[in-house]
């Protein structure tokens, strides 16, 4: 596309044509690694608060020579109750040589794609061989979740967990037969090895320890005011990993608590590039908490992978 060309929009049918569930799975992983040899770049992310819901924008690249984006958006827990997705976003991909605006993608197709590629690429690192999974929060990310289990893990069990298992949207989308059991008590999940949180709440939603050996992967403690894990279990845990040390610092709610209240600090929490780059479970005994707060790096992962096959096609 040549600098006098018109920007195009990209929907999300489109996106999921062009970047299959394996390629982004695999985008994500280099992208971390890169990230952790410091061959991405990622500027500030900026983040303002208005009551429970929060406005974003960052600016980052995969890669050196790679498009820039940005992208904004906004997050409105209640949302859950107006059938729209919670996370709205935004993404602009710039030309790197013109620095045009080329592209503009769908910000909530990106946004699920590569948040449940990264769960998945957390899980390899830092889980067991899961038999039974639990999923908390059965919206959008929660679902997608599901399916991503379905896909990958193949469990012999899969439990949700909804706040109103009758009521909940999945009832009519036919997902629930992804599940053995859907209910509404967190304490179904004591003898799952895995478990994803999909939720945004501020307040813990899970207040007991996860079993010896399991993995718990949260994607809803993004910003200061939200914590998905109580900060007791945070403190206690074998394994503290983060997509990024720095940002995550500053944004996420969960570890912040947890060592406001313990002797560890942020020189015990690791990178997930860093479990990628060496070792990530190091015992089966290990009780492990990943923690998503997402990084532009991993839109713009999705981007490349978008642009360079719209770019064959002519």
């Amino acid at each position: 596309m040549d600098a006098t060309s018109a920007t195009r929009s990209i929907g999300a049918a489109e996106i999921e044509s062009l970047c299959s569930f394996d390629e982004a799975i695999t985008s994500q992983r280099q992208v971390f690694l890169a990230h952790e040899a410091k061959q991405t770049v990622l500027g500030p992310r900026a983040m303002i608060s208005q009551g429970e819901n929060a406005q974003f924008a960052y600016i980052a690249r995969a890669s050196e020579t790679g498009p820039t984006i940005v992208k904004f958006g906004t997050v409105v827990p209640s949302n859950t109750s107006r059938s729209i997705p919670v996370v709205q976003t935004n993404i602009a991909v710039m030309d790197p040589t013109t620095g045009s605006v080329t592209t503009f993608l769908d910000g909530e197709a990106v946004t699920k794609l590569r948040t449940v590629a990264a769960s998945i690429v957390a899980a390899q690192a830092l889980a067991n061989p899961p038999t039974k999974v639990g999923i908390v929060g059965l919206g959008h990310q929660g679902l997608a979740h599901a399916h991503a289990v379905t896909k990958i893990f193949k469990p012999r069990e899969l439990i949700g967990i909804a706040r109103n298992p009758e009521s909940n949207s999945f009832s009519e989308s036919g997902a629930a037969k992804l599940f053995s059991s859907v209910t509404s008590e967190i304490s179904a999940l004591r003898e799952c090895d895995l478990i994803f949180l999909c939720t945004n709440s501020a307040a813990p939603v899970i207040k007991e320890e996860i079993p010896e050996g399991g993995t718990c992967i949260s994607i809803g403690s993004f910003a200061p005011n939200r914590s998905e894990v109580a900060p007791e279990l945070i403190a206690a845990a074998d394994q503290v990993v983060v997509d990024d040390v720095e940002i995550s610092s500053a944004q996420c709610g969960g570890v912040k608590g947890a060592l406001e209240i313990s002797k560890r600090n942020w020189s015990s929490v690791r990178s997930i590039g860093s479990a990628l780059s060496g070792s990530g479970r190091r015992s089966p005994s290990e009780r492990i908490y990943f923690f998503s707060v997402g990084l532009g790096i991993q839109d713009a992962a999705i981007a490349e992978i978008i642009l360079n096959k719209l770019s064959k096609r002519g």
